[in-house]
């Protein structure tokens, strides 16, 4: 597809990607820094169309209004925060902080899409709307579709006292049993929430699409294949149940993280209601200076490759695992450490580089971790700093759009 065409167009935008190589796709035309505007006969998307309609899929990639969105966006897991729940002290945004920053995401990085948490804490338990509300009309009024992500794999900002992943639970059943219960302080059964939760957005096009779980992970297996498969049939039943019209995802690192690598990725991804994947990129599980880990100069290796039979394979196997599927696919993640400015321009410099890699090889969109409002980790992405990764980002968003 055209808009895939990106090593010849971040070339031709002079980015310095330094480690990213690889060999340009199949001859297709590209755009360029001056490229003009698309002829008038050519058809235009509407802000009206945009904001009012459904996302949906044609083959790997999203269309909105009859026409393919491919797009760059952000993680911002606190957006709905309110004074009723904050997952990290500091990072609750005003409205007007909230608006500002969509703005500039928008404006400085050419985002279009923007992945939150919306787990059970952020609206006690299903009776309190305002945060994921104010988000949602937020990214409408600014332009933006939006992934909300139901409960958390790791275990933070959910409803347990401590941060227990749910492999941990009770010998890795939470994927068999324990999201039909109650868990820790919830008071929904995490299944009840997503019925309730996917009921009440079932109208709302400013959502591109349900996200089961923030890096689902699990090693328990059901007749031969992962846990996954079952408790994502069973989940994406639920939401059709109330919604036929967001697109869904599992939600899954599918970066050798158990569960959806390798085979279990294509287990998982492959089934009928799940319409589109998700692979994750950080450097534990990887290289931060490397394009596409598993692969080789940030080209995928051939789907039937050795390391991409096994259950724990890197992230190369699921871009090259995904053709197959005829889904889109997303990076949901890609993270890395930016708290000096010296580590911030290497950061633009190799998330480029990783966004190229991504499209190159077939990716539909691209979200980076994470735009805060203050300094958590060293991960975070803070607008007021003028980050030099927000200029690389819009570049890229051009090319693809």
């Amino acid at each position: 597809m055209t808009r895939r065409a990106l090593l010849p167009v971040i070339l031709g935008l002079g980015l310095a990607l330094g480690a990213c190589s690889s060999p340009a796709p199949a001859p297709a035309p590209s755009l360029s820094a001056t490229s003009e505007a698309a002829p008038e006969s050519a058809p235009q998307r509407t802000a009206s169309e945009f904001a009012d309609s459904f996302v949906q899929t044609d083959g790997s990639a999203f269309t909105v209004a009859g026409e393919e969105f491919a797009f760059v966006g952000a993680n911002i897991y606190d957006a709905a925060a309110t004074d009723r729940y904050s997952c990290r002290a500091g990072t609750r945004m005003s409205d007007d902080e909230l608006t500002r920053t969509l703005e500039y995401l928008r404006d400085e990085a050419g985002a279009s899409v923007i992945r939150f948490w919306a787990y059970q804490p952020y609206t006690q338990g299903g009776t309190y709307w305002d945060g994921i509300d104010r988000v949602l009309a937020v990214a409408r009024a600014t332009g933006m579709k939006v992934i909300p992500v139901l409960e958390d794999g790791p275990g933070d900002c959910t409803t347990s006292d401590a941060a227990e992943p749910k492999d941990e639970y009770e010998g890795d059943t939470w994927y068999t049993d324990g999201y039909r219960t109650l868990y820790g302080n919830a008071t929904l059964p995490y299944r009840d929430y997503v019925s309730l939760v996917a009921q009440r957005y079932a109208d709302d096009p400013t959502i591109l699409g349900w996200s089961m779980m923030n890096e689902a992970e699990t090693a328990t297996r059901v007749d031969g294949r992962s846990a996954l498969v079952p408790f994502a049939e069973d989940i994406a039943s639920v939401i059709r149940a109330v919604d036929d019209r967001h697109l869904i995802t599992v939600g899954t690192q599918s970066n050798g993280a158990p569960g959806a690598s390798g085979p279990d990725f294509r287990d998982v991804y492959g089934l009928p209601d799940i319409s589109f994947s998700e692979v994750h990129d950080w450097g534990d599980r990887g290289d931060d200076d490397d394009p596409m880990p598993g692969g080789r100069d940030g080209v995928p290796p051939q789907p039937d490759a050795a390391e991409c039979r096994r259950t724990d394979a890197p992230i190369a196997c699921s871009f090259a695992l995904a053709p197959a599927l005829g889904k889109p696919l997303i990076v949901g993640e890609a993270g890395i450490v930016g708290r000096t400015a010296e580590e911030r321009e290497d950061r633009a410099s190799a998330l480029a580089g990783k966004m190229e890699a991504a499209f190159a090889a077939g990716a539909a969109g691209y979200l980076v971790w994470s735009v805060t409002t203050a300094d958590t980790d060293g991960y975070d992405i803070l607008i007021d700093r003028d980050d030099p990764l927000m200029p690389r980002m819009k570049e890229i968003a051009g090319a693809v759009g």
